[in-house]
């Protein structure tokens, strides 16, 4: 149990994860307790209560929004009718080379990878195969690696600079982004503006 100075130590470290970048995050979280690998990426995410029941391997990139459930908060509704006690706690491993995207919430006793890609917005409540694609919610088999990889190859936009990203990309979908006539849900229209270039 931690005392009232390791609490508010703890608390910091927290405030600090979420407002720091890069390989700072990372720091911070292996200082939280996480086990993570080389080459990892780490945007914002929920480490929950229990950091050191995650563990990340290498060649690793968690987005923004993910949240890791290392414990199950609901057993408290059978403590309240004394059909539970206990605690109910499970790790998180997340294999090398694995994507986690955006918003994704994976619960305890999961491990995902390695060569695996979780969908933003799913709930991982199950393990997650080697070299698949998951997503949904609950998290279902989307494909698999090879199968990605073949999609990617086909609507590969290839490599682009960042400070023409915005030219590049607008000129490859312009056919796509250039509607003349919306209808907005209310019956009325109205023509769209198109950008200057």
């Amino acid at each position: 149990m931690m005392n009232w100075l390791e609490k508010i130590i703890y608390r910091l470290n927290i405030i600090v994860f979420r407002i720091s970048t890069g390989n700072a995050r990372v720091r911070l979280a292996r200082r939280l307790g996480v086990r993570i690998g080389h080459n990892c990426e780490l945007y914002y995410c929920n480490l929950s209560t229990e950091p050191y029941l995650i563990s990340i391997g290498n060649n690793c990139k968690i987005t923004y929004g993910v949240t890791f459930m290392t414990h199950d908060g609901a057993k408290w509704v059978l403590e309240q009718n004394s059909d539970f006690e206990g605690t109910k706690f499970g790790p998180i491993v997340i294999r090398d080379n694995s994507f986690i995207g955006v918003n994704a919430i994976i619960m305890p006793n999961v491990v995902i990878g390695p060569n695996s890609v979780v969908g933003a917005g799913a709930v991982v409540t199950k393990d997650v195969p080697p070299d698949t694609v998951y997503a949904g919610n609950p998290a279902r088999f989307i494909c698999t690696y090879e199968e990605y990889l073949e999609k990617c190859r086909m609507k590969n936009t290839g490599t682009i600079a960042q400070k023409q990203l915005k030219e590049v990309l607008t000129n490859m979908f312009e056919r796509e982004l250039d509607q003349q006539l919306v209808e907005p849900p209310d019956g009325h229209s109205f023509e769209v503006q198109k950008p200057a270039h």
